[in-house]
């Protein structure tokens, strides 16, 4: 009895070693195959797949959970926020720039009014949000602005206090990848 229990061991284990030969031998032929196929992607595709091929990680917030996962190509590439600058006068909505009240060089407290825009058929007034000095102008007098575009910069006296002052909050209030 013990001689089949031996025999019957010796076989199992001899299977069990061809099993995991055969593993191995597909694992390389994968990695072979997956070598050759990075090979012929361009160059912004080989960025995407060796991030892929890493794994990736998305966290929500700081000191939260961490989960896999397979990012996609569009948000590899998509542009990543920046923290909007105070001291750009951008244009929020599409309009007409009617009058500046105001010259590349002047110096302005909280509350001037800088120019006139329109937009959808009403006269917005921009006002200065704190004390500077107007260092450029982008735009001209009658000209049609997208939204968006930066109209003026206004050079603050003093660091602008910043838009979102809690501690806690994510240096970049988006995903942290």
């Amino acid at each position: 009895m013990s001689e089949k229990r031996a025999l019957v061991v010796k076989r199992q284990k001899a299977k069990e070693r061809e099993e995991k030969k055969r593993a191995k031998a597909v694992k390389e032929a994968d990695k072979a195959k997956a070598k050759e196929k990075r090979k012929k992607l361009s160059q912004a595709e080989q960025q995407i797949s060796q991030l892929l091929l890493k794994g990736d990680f998305l966290q929500i917030f700081p000191n939260a959970r961490r989960y896999s996962t397979i990012l996609t190509k569009k948000f590899v590439n998509r542009p990543t926020w920046r923290r909007p600058d105070p001291q750009e006068i951008k244009s929020i909505i599409p309009g007409v720039v009617i009058s500046f009240e105001v010259k590349e060089g002047d110096r302005v407290t909280a509350g001037t009014h800088l120019m006139t825009f329109e937009a959808m058929k009403m006269h917005n007034l921009v006002i200065a949000p704190f004390d500077g000095t107007v260092e450029k102008l982008f735009v001209k007098e009658g000209e049609k602005v997208p939204k968006g575009v930066v109209m003026m910069f206004l050079k603050a006296d003093t660091d602008p206090e910043p838009i979102v002052s809690d501690e806690s909050t994510s240096s970049d209030l988006g995903l942290i990848v």
